[in-house]
């Protein structure tokens, strides 16, 4: 039995929820969607990071608004947002896309980031003549999935309402950065000027997804 096959005593109480239920083609869809998300973002962060506020500006590109990031008790609406409210139309509903956690912007700037640091290493090391020991390879990669893991339990978190659970799993990735910052000063390379470059590259990215995970946490608290 599939996800979207009930056993019900009332007939054609499912009649009119077809145009819910999504097919493995609609999800695979959904899925491709999501990835030109994250692209989005990485484009969105290579433009604007010589910006002091890149946060911010990568924010707005991506149509984020503060209430994206918070949880919905946090949004204060004035009388006059409040009248501007509508109830949306069923039609609409059905043809708006369903909510999961990929469209959240943690798991978006996350999945993001992380995948720069990643393939930004595998580079590297490609072209590296100083190869590093077995450890320090593991460790700094163990690191990175362990960081990413744990922001993407923190959105789940968040989405749940669980909020100082969402603080816990972000403590948890901090502490995961924390060992990635570590490490990934401890490799080398031939060329020094291309190995200070990729430093000057990742360490912006690492500490940008330390602020993300620190305003969310500040907000959580509140």
């Amino acid at each position: 039995m599939s996800q979207y096959e009930f056993e019900s005593n009332n007939e054609g109480e499912w009649e009119d929820n077809g145009d819910v239920a999504w097919n493995e083609a609609d999800w695979q869809k959904f899925l491709r969607k999501s990835d030109k998300e994250i692209s989005r973002f990485i484009s969105a962060y290579n433009k604007s990071k010589e910006d002091p506020d890149r946060l911010d500006a990568i924010a707005n590109i991506m149509g984020w608004q503060n209430e994206d990031w918070a949880s919905i008790d946090d949004i204060e609406l004035d009388e006059e947002q409040m009248r501007q409210l509508k109830p949306l139309d069923i039609e609409e509903v059905r043809h708006m896309d369903p909510y999961t956690i990929h469209r959240h912007p943690i798991y978006i700037s996350s999945s993001a980031l992380y995948s720069y640091l990643r393939n930004a290493w595998e580079h590297l090391m490609r072209h590296n003549r100083e190869q590093p020991e077995a450890h320090l390879a593991w460790g700094y990669c163990a690191s990175l999935s362990d960081g990413e893991r744990h922001s993407f339990l923190a959105a789940n978190s968040l989405d749940l309402g669980d909020y100082l659970l969402a603080v816990c799993h972000l403590k948890k990735a901090h502490a995961a950065l924390n060992e990635s910052l570590r490490i990934n000063r401890l490799f080398s390379h031939q060329n020094e000027g291309v190995f200070d470059e990729y430093l000057k590259e990742t360490n912006m990215r690492m500490h940008d997804l330390r602020e993300i995970w620190l305003r969310v946490m500040h907000d959580c608290r509140k």
